[in-house]
């Protein structure tokens, strides 16, 4: 009988004011972590940098975070950039981000 794994999609937002290893270190961790329970299979990984609007002192303009996020993720079969938070015009809390990306995770195959 094949056991049913719950596929996971790992999001993580933050300013990645610049992108650094251990933001990417952190996904591996927890894609090991939630195999390692045989309860989950994570089919993908979601990098989300916030919008211009966040105004944080020091804030790299969005479009370079997102460049620079990208080319970290250059070589990634699993995690990816989205740029949809970092479009905004206007900074938006952590609860609507993920809103966002549940009502449009329906469209990820559980591969």
């Amino acid at each position: 009988m094949r056991s049913q794994h719950c596929g996971v999609v790992l999001l993580a937002c933050g300013s990645f004011n610049p992108i650094t290893n251990m933001h990417l270190r952190l996904f591996e961790l927890a894609k090991d972590y939630l195999h390692e329970t045989g309860k989950y299979k994570v089919i993908k990984g979601i990098i989300s940098p916030v919008g211009d609007a966040y105004k944080k002192k020091g804030l790299i303009s969005a479009d370079h975070r997102v460049t620079m996020a990208k080319l970290a993720t250059n070589n990634s079969d699993w995690v990816e950039v989205d740029d949809w938070e970092s479009s905004q015009s206007e900074w938006l809390e952590t609860v609507k981000v993920l809103r966002y990306f549940s009502a449009n995770s329906k469209n990820i195959k559980n591969q």
